[in-house]
């Protein structure tokens, strides 16, 4: 799987966490997945990203799917943050 996103009006600085996954508005990561349908929740296995501190590691995430959207957001009590795509 590969990810790239751009935020149309990017904050002046990123936001606190314990993961920064962009620079200056932009983020592109690639990895392979695995997903535990049973729990609606996915781990991405980083290969490689625009960020390289996230390169090895596995990042734990949660999925649902409403009407043509698909919901992702962190399962790391940590993270508050929230990606939807529409099909």
């Amino acid at each position: 799987m590969s990810v790239q996103v751009m935020e149309r009006n990017p904050p002046a600085q990123a936001p606190a966490g314990p993961e920064q996954y962009s620079q200056g508005g932009y983020e592109a990561i690639f990895g392979r997945y695995e997903i535990d349908e049973s729990t609606h929740t996915f781990i991405f296995h980083v290969a490689g990203a625009l960020m390289r501190t996230l390169i090895g590691k596995d990042l734990p995430r949660s999925f649902e799917f409403s009407g043509k959207q698909l919901i992702v957001t962190s399962t790391r009590p940590d993270e508050d943050w929230r990606v939807t795509w529409e099909h």
